[in-house]
């Protein structure tokens, strides 16, 4: 949205200089003032949060991803008498992005009520309030525009004569410091600065000092030897650039290490145009830039476990953040459960447009409900673009939290050991087959494999085939085969809820549709979020929800099933949603063909060419499918955690797992979950839960990496936490019956009791005050 330099010199001069004017009622002007800041567009994304800083009112800003782990104390200008954080909201909010980092803008007192030295003592309260929040002094960077610039100095000052550590950094905008006006340049420049001249000043000045003297009023007399590293930005037309002039050169002299712009044909405090100015675009960049260098540090260590979509989207989150990622696999290639289940039928249950990253719009869907291939290509796609090259072929079998180092030991499969700050298990729900124990299947003669290890070997035509279980992958797998093989059986322990898939293939119009109107993929996105968000409410508060989903079952198996006898075999004997309701339109044609066969009685055992049923009928076979599902209640298993003390994480969920926000486990510090426990969805996208999640965790990292490690979630937070949950979940439908949710007894460890929208916005900001810092 960049404007010429013309237009946006004709608004500063037109516009906001005359609400600098003296002859302007003071509260008229500061009214005005921040008016202005509303002009200028914040980059999407942005947070603003009214907060405190020791006593001192303040905004804290923070534009998309900008996490830190550095920090910015931002002082706004206005001739220490207008402005505040809301005349500087766009600015701050483009430092933000630039910095990749916090911006916290303390409300600080004006003159004239408040004369020197008020303004300094809430600027100082301001700084010792982040560094009290366990934020090094090396990681803060304090900036500021004309008036704040002199403060910013003043601040230094003040610090440096108390003994206290300085910033990080200091970042300078047209700073106003010799409140005499004795620079030649305010005379020269009245003409040529848009925004400022000697009428503004004078009286600013004499308001502010109210008679005063004091070093922190003529900084351009202080020793600056011992200064942070300086980054100054001034106009050369403007009517204060002979104070830049003067403090860069004393800088220099002193040894301090100095940037400067003086940007030839701009005037007064030009960054202030971020987002409407090129040339204060990149101004803010280079401040940015210089913020980063200075206040960098030793990089954090992250060790990411997994290299399906919570691995990738961490990776890709935590890229230009600072930290040091290694992303391990056990895999020979990314993708997780989307690279380990090739069986045939393969595909996701969510459409393809919720079932994405939304940073990373999927352009690789064939179909509606994206088939396994496409989302493998998917996730290697978006690995790439993000430079991640997770180590493959490597399973970690053990982590072992190193209590007189504060680190992760994880030791790996080749032998190698690998140390981390922090630990992100990404292993996910739904990643180790569950193998049934049937008594005889062992002696079976013929090839026997589970559907998420698919034997592509196996020739299945012509063959008998025996299929256990009635799951998500069987209703997908059992179709896909059906008309291949001589004969099926299908051993269901209970029917599923089957609602019609609305799928459809995506044509070479339709990608050029995606891309001429990007607003269509939002807006599909939105839809299917409106309809899972339904099916939750049903699920978990308003159970009349569910009736829609008991409607649609009775018409799908009623139209595609005639025999009454196969109809009452598909009939649900618990309340809907209680299990996972599973999506499919093909799944009744299947099982009705004249080849298949579906038992409900329990299998009791195998021979060496059959099944056998415990109500004693004996189905021969050649293939054994198992549709058996997932060991989904043990989450990290194989890999064993050991937390300080050597306290082993699965003897501290021996009654069911738990973890506040299903993230982080009191007494395991700096080890953050994806997918844990109660953070699957009923009904909705994993995917949006686990962005929910990951922003969450990179907010963690940032917080370890600003020096507030290692973090331990405090017991109170993640018992009060657990209660909630358990508690909703005790009011939903998933207590009605037996499933995968639930442990042997009865503990739901699984499901999220409420929208995503919802945790969504409980995930949204990282509390350190929840935490013990060890």
């Amino acid at each position: 949205m960049a404007l010429p330099r013309a237009a946006v010199r004709l608004l500063t001069r037109g516009v906001v200089a005359p609400l600098l004017s003296p002859l302007l009622p003071l509260p008229v002007s500061r009214r005005l003032l921040d008016a202005t800041g509303y002009v200028v567009p914040l980059p999407l994304g942005t947070r603003r949060t009214a907060v405190d800083l020791g006593g001192v009112p303040a905004e804290r800003v923070v534009a998309r991803g900008a996490d830190g782990p550095q920090q910015v104390l931002y002082l706004h200008g206005g001739g220490y008498k207008t402005g505040s954080p809301t005349s500087h909201r766009a600015l701050t909010a483009h430092l933000s992005r630039a910095c990749g980092a916090p911006v916290h803008v303390p409300d600080y007192r004006l003159a004239p009520e408040h004369p020197f030295p008020a303004a300094v003592d809430d600027v100082v309260a301001a700084w010792r309030a982040l560094r009290a929040a366990g934020h090094p002094s090396q990681r803060i960077a304090v900036l500021g525009d004309s008036a704040g610039g002199g403060l910013a100095v003043a601040l230094v000052l003040r610090l440096r004569a108390a003994g206290e550590e300085l910033p990080g950094s200091l970042g300078l905008v047209s700073p106003w410091l010799d409140l005499d006006l004795s620079s030649p340049w305010v005379t020269i420049n009245t003409r040529h600065d848009a925004m400022l001249d000697a009428r503004t000043l004078a009286p600013a000045a004499a308001q502010y000092r109210a008679g005063a003297t004091a070093p922190e009023l003529e900084p351009l007399a202080a020793d600056l030897t011992g200064f942070p590293p300086l980054h100054v930005v001034a106009g050369a037309d403007e009517v204060l650039v002979g104070d830049s002039d003067a403090l860069v050169e004393k800088a220099r002299a002193a040894g301090v290490p100095v940037t400067y712009t003086r940007a030839a044909g701009l005037w007064h405090a030009y960054p202030v145009f971020a987002g409407l100015l090129a040339e204060a675009d990149a101004a803010v960049a280079e401040l940015g830039a210089a913020v980063r260098r200075d206040c960098a540090g030793a990089p954090v260590r992250v060790a990411v476990v997994g290299a399906g979509f919570g691995g990738i989207g961490m990776g890709a989150a935590l890229r230009g953040s600072g930290a040091e990622v290694t992303i391990l696999d056990r895999a020979d290639g990314v993708g997780g459960v989307w690279r380990a289940n090739t069986y045939p039928g393969a595909a996701c249950d969510v459409p393809s447009h919720l079932y994405s990253f939304s940073f990373a719009p999927g352009r690789e869907w064939t179909r509606r409900f994206a088939p396994q291939p496409d989302i493998l290509r998917y996730l290697q796609r978006v690995a790439a673009e993000h430079g991640l090259a997770p180590r493959l072929r490597t399973e970690v079998t053990e982590a072992h939290w190193d209590d007189a180092r504060g680190v992760w030991r994880l030791d790996l499969s080749d032998g190698e050991t690998l140390e981390a700050d922090v630990l992100v298990p990404a292993c996910g729900q739904l990643s180790r087959p569950a193998a049934p124990r049937i008594p005889g299947l062992d002696a079976f003669a013929g090839p026997v494999f589970h559907s998420a290890e698919w034997d592509h070997d196996v020739d299945l035509t012509g063959k008998r085939v025996a299929v256990v279980g009635t799951g998500a992958s069987a209703i997908q797998f059992v179709p896909a085969i059906v008309d291949r093989v001589a004969s099926l059986t299908v051993f269901q322990r209970s029917a599923p809820y089957l609602i019609p898939k609305p799928d459809r293939a995506y044509s070479a119009a339709h990608h050029a549709f995606f891309r001429a109107v990007p607003a269509w993929r939002r807006a599909a996105r939105a839809f299917w979020f409106g309809f899972f968000e339904t099916g939750a409410l049903g699920f978990t508060t308003v159970r009349s929800l569910t009736l829609p989903f008991r409607w649609a079952y009775e018409g799908l198996v009623r139209s595609q099933v005639r025999d009454t006898a196969l109809r009452e075999k598909l009939r649900p004997d618990y309340p809907v949603g209680c299990k996972r309701v599973l999506i499919s339109s093909d799944w009744y044609p299947a099982v009705a063909r004249p080849h298949v066969d579906v038992v409900t009685s329990e299998v009791a055992g195998v021979t060496a060419g059959s099944v056998l049923a415990a109500d004693g009928t004996e189905h021969p076979a050649d293939v054994i499918i198992l549709g058996t599902g997932f060991a989904t209640s043990d989450f990290l298993t194989p890999m064993k955690v050991f937390g300080p003390g050597g306290a082993e994480l699965s003897d501290r969920w021996r009654e069911g797992a738990r973890a506040h926000l299903g993230i982080t486990v009191p007494g395991f510090p700096n080890l953050f979950l994806l997918y844990g426990p109660n953070t699957n969805v009923g009904s909705g996208s994993i995917v949006h839960m686990l962005e929910s999640q990951i922003a969450y965790v990179r907010q963690a990292v940032a917080a370890v990496a600003g020096g507030a490690g290692p973090l331990s979630v405090r017991p109170d937070v993640e018992s009060r936490f657990d209660t909630e949950v358990q508690d909703r979940l005790g009011r939903s439908v998933w207590t009605g019956c037996q499933s995968w949710y639930r442990t042997a007894g009865g503990r739901i460890v699984n499901n999220w009791p409420g929208l995503m929208r919802e945790y969504r916005k409980r995930t949204a900001q990282f509390d350190v005050t929840e935490y013990e810092q060890l």
